[in-house]
């Protein structure tokens, strides 16, 4: 069985045409864009013939199996809602909405349709988060004690409907990784605003913070996590893989800046000395395996020659759940969690760190 697959929004979305195009389980991969001077660069360059300046040309189409999304955050959710709609597989940048009704529309598309939704939050298919994901599934981490997941990034000089965007609104690459791994949903939520944006940034949104940081309850757990996001007025280089997991035997900090590796502080272990005061802890970087580890088969060469690797094992994620008729790994009631999390994270802090019930969706 083969994927025919739609990308939509091409800004963003021309860096996944080669990850698609080249996977073994994609037939054809179509193009679409409303700038027809893009759409007509990208397509070829990558030799590609089918093209659409249109969505709706691809949903009244039976050409394809699939869409991703790749267009502005506020068309996330109509976009989702119209693809799944139509009868067909639908991969979406993050966010997947800005606010609660649309995220119940979409669960509700998504079963109506039954087919699959996955939200591409790519830092969870990071090479660095999937060492450290392995290492807890092998227990070497003991009893977590502390998630922490960081997202600094100045998003000034952007496009217009970034501006003013509350900050846990965009929170996936510090929240996701953290709620990947320990596998639990968000139950509750804390948060603060930190800074004051600009008036004229606050238009778009209502939003007064560049900041927000938030704790965050989790489900038969008593793990806490803490989130903090920055996009605007914060001097701080941009690094993806941000991320901290402490155990009582094992910690792990991904890197700090850009050209270092990650850490991992190892607990000494047996009894204290008498005239000990503290647990002895050795501290080594860790080297990070290419992707191409995380997959098997004829899957490796693909993995290994892949030129965007960020796009590569979720790309494939997404195509493998298809053909395998099975939920894909961040389905609609993950995404529907980690995207509520963070409104209501954003509606705490506008009440000055009210403690809010983030909504279940069964």
């Amino acid at each position: 069985m083969k994927i025919r697959i739609a990308l939509v929004g091409l800004n963003f979305g021309s860096n996944w045409v080669s990850v698609y195009k080249e996977h073994p389980n994609v037939e054809y991969v179509g193009l679409c864009d409303t700038n027809q001077e893009v759409l007509a660069h990208v397509a070829d360059q990558h030799q590609i013939e089918r093209r659409h300046t249109k969505l709706e040309q691809i949903l009244e189409s039976n050409e394809y199996d699939a869409v991703h999304l790749f267009t502005p955050i506020p068309l996330h959710a109509e976009h989702a809602i119209s693809v799944l709609s139509s009868n067909k597989h639908c991969a979406c940048a993050i966010p997947m909405a800005i606010n609660m009704g649309d995220i119940h529309r979409i669960i509700e598309a998504q079963r109506k349709s039954g087919k699959n939704y996955m939200l591409m939050e790519t830092e969870v298919y990071s090479p660095t988060f999937l060492l450290a994901n392995k290492l807890y599934e092998n227990g070497e981490f003991g009893e977590l004690q502390l998630l922490r997941g960081v997202h600094y990034q100045n998003m000034e000089g952007w496009p217009v409907y970034w501006m003013g965007l509350p900050p846990m609104y965009y929170c996936y690459h510090g929240l996701g990784p953290v709620l990947y791994l320990i596998d639990k949903m968000v139950t509750n939520v804390v948060c603060f605003g930190s800074g004051v944006l600009p008036e004229e940034m606050q238009n778009n949104y209502g939003n007064p913070f560049p900041v927000e940081s938030a704790l965050l309850q989790l489900e038969d757990s008593n793990v806490t996590c803490e989130v903090s996001v920055c996009m605007f007025k914060m001097v701080r280089d941009f690094l993806v893989d941000r991320f901290y997991i402490y155990g009582d035997r094992l910690g792990f900090e991904s890197a700090q800046i850009g050209g270092e590796k990650p850490v991992i502080f190892e607990a000494q272990q047996g009894e204290l000395s008498p005239e000990q005061r503290g647990r002895g802890v050795t501290r080594r970087e860790v080297v990070v395996p290419d992707v191409s580890e995380y997959v098997t088969g004829e899957f490796v060469e693909y993995a290994h020659k892949s030129r965007f690797k960020r796009g590569v094992l979720i790309a494939h994620e997404f195509i493998r759940s298809i053909i395998e008729g099975r939920p894909s790994a961040i389905d609609t009631f993950k995404s529907a969690n980690w995207t509520a999390t963070g409104l209501c994270a954003h509606d705490s802090a506008m009440r000055n760190g009210e403690k809010i019930a983030v909504p279940r969706f069964d």
